[in-house]
């Protein structure tokens, strides 16, 4: 892997996101007091359960949220901040300068147009690209994610094509303006094993070859563990735990992340029982006082329940967020 420049290609700074929920009108504090930095080919893994804020921190960094979400803090890419920028120009950015592979792609592809035509919208939106030099463009990119008969397949429907190929597609179309920071929401959750091997490979060799600054939102540690520098976990909107994957997989300091590691399933023995965390996330729009996660972690004190834990900083940039982390 390229090794990370001396200045982060996006820095965010206490992201906080706020949202109105539908039924009942309450607020939902779905990010509260993230702060991340990515590199030039770096790639920072964001991980948690589902509902624990990833994707909507991934998706605040571009400003893809409804419009009746809140924003707050300072997200600094291209010497700008984009939580304060227009939506004209966060229109000249999106796909330009930082492209997003969406979870499910046949949702982020159009049924109605072929590949070729979904494939060509951002080259001419961004590059004034036209005739042959589109055509060669389109080529070259389907050629780059391991498409083979590329000349069929611009011509093809989504429906021609399999779950993995689709996914090949939207990394294609992701990667077509050469961004500089590429988000990648869930991106193997619809393969099956072997598609999701050749999809991660895919990824880390895109980092590599252009040079990107790559953000991976997951719930599968073992997705972290294979092609990340870096993690973030989160559960309830904070993160908890921060820092090189090597230091938080060798010596997990949140007991949140270490239930998540004992979770994946080749760390057991063949035929014994999955360890699972007990309990339910906490509704985000009721928040209790304290950590977050105190009804459910089993090293709770009674101080986790209503006092909030301050960051605990260790060597190498590992941080967590728990009272009880400098305990070994």
């Amino acid at each position: 892997m390229t090794k990370a420049t001396a200045l982060p290609v996006i820095r965010v700074e206490d992201l906080y996101v706020s949202l109105r929920r539908r039924r009942d009108g309450a607020t939902i504090h779905a990010v509260n007091g993230v702060s991340f930095s990515v590199g030039r080919g770096r790639t920072l893994g964001i991980v948690g359960e589902s509902g624990c804020g990833k994707s909507t921190a991934a998706m605040a960094l571009v400003r893809l949220l409804p419009k009746s979400a809140e924003v707050r803090g300072a997200i600094h890419f291209d010497g700008r901040d984009l939580a304060t920028e227009s939506q004209a120009a966060l229109r000249r950015i999106r796909g330009r300068k930082i492209a997003m592979i969406f979870q499910d792609p046949m949702v982020a592809l159009d049924p109605l147009f072929t590949v070729g035509d979904q494939l060509a919208e951002p080259l001419r939106e961004h590059l004034d690209l036209d005739g042959d030099a589109l055509h060669a463009r389109q080529i070259e990119l389907l050629q780059a994610v391991g498409i083979s008969s590329p000349e069929t397949r611009l011509k093809q429907y989504p429906h021609q094509m399999s779950g993995g190929m689709l996914q090949r597609i939207v990394g294609a179309i992701a990667i077509s303006c050469n961004p500089e920071l590429l988000i990648a929401d869930e991106p193997t959750t619809a393969l099956d094993p072997t598609a999701q091997a050749a999809y991660l490979e895919l990824l880390e060799r895109l980092s590599d070859t252009y040079g990107l600054a790559l953000i991976v939102v997951t719930h599968d540690m073992g997705v972290v563990s294979r092609i990340c520098h870096d993690v973030m976990v989160m559960y309830a909107g904070q993160t908890v735990e921060y820092g090189p994957v090597r230091a938080i997989f060798d010596q997990p300091r949140h007991p949140y992340t270490q239930a998540l590691l004992a979770s994946i399933p080749h760390a057991v023995e063949p035929g014994a029982c999955l360890p699972t965390i007990e309990g339910q996330p906490p509704d985000l729009a009721a928040l209790p006082p304290g950590c977050p996660f105190a009804a459910r972690c089993p090293k709770v004190v009674d101080r986790c329940r209503t006092d909030a834990p301050p960051p605990v900083e260790f060597a190498g940039g590992q941080r967590a967020l728990c009272w009880r982390a400098d305990e070994r």
